[in-house]
């Protein structure tokens, strides 16, 4: 079993630094997941090129899966492969991530559905978008419920801890700690 990393354009590569640092270290198999296998840059213009393309995924091998925040998802909301794979791991008892705007992907995908959640995007960011439930939301840097841990962007870290955690990975969490 595997911990799938979505990589699309303008992904938050800070978001998941901490987070492929602790499944390093706790020997987790990873696998970059791409909308396709060009190579992707993210935000801060880092290159990546995963390894398998969305439609490539055997879902039934994943345990796990995070999503990183988008500075713009424009390009992702009207994305049928995106949306059709993410609607896969709809009835799958796996571990979601998603960090800062990520959870939009999954509320799109009606994964938030019945789940408490937390999100880098604001209210009206929130309100805008119309795929959130307001009474699902909670004011907490990071909210696990249930196979859904969600957080907001600047609290990285303890996203990447709470990961970890779920995942029973032996880790040393005083390396991310001041």
């Amino acid at each position: 079993m595997y911990t799938g990393i979505m990589l699309y354009p303008r992904f938050s590569e800070y978001e998941v630094s901490v987070l492929l640092s602790i499944l390093k270290q706790g020997e987790k198999s990873i696998i970059h997941i791409g909308l396709d296998k060009q190579v992707v840059k993210g935000e801060a213009g880092l290159s990546c090129v995963p390894d398998v393309r969305i439609d490539e995924v055997d879902v039934s091998a994943l345990d796990s899966i995070a999503l990183p925040g988008v500075d713009d998802f424009r390009h992702l909301v009207e994305h049928p492969e995106l949306i059709t794979f993410l609607r896969k791991l709809q009835n799958k008892k796996i571990w979601l991530g998603a960090i800062s705007s990520a959870p939009y992907l999954l509320s799109m995908s009606g994964l938030l559905d019945g789940k408490k959640y937390t999100t880098g995007l604001t209210e009206e960011q929130r309100c805008f978008l119309g795929t959130f439930s307001k009474a699902d939301f909670i004011e907490e840097p990071v909210v696990v419920d249930d196979n859904l841990i969600t957080a907001r962007g600047s609290h990285f870290i303890e996203f990447a801890i709470e990961f970890g955690k779920a995942l029973g990975l032996d880790f040393d969490e005083s390396w991310y700690k001041n």
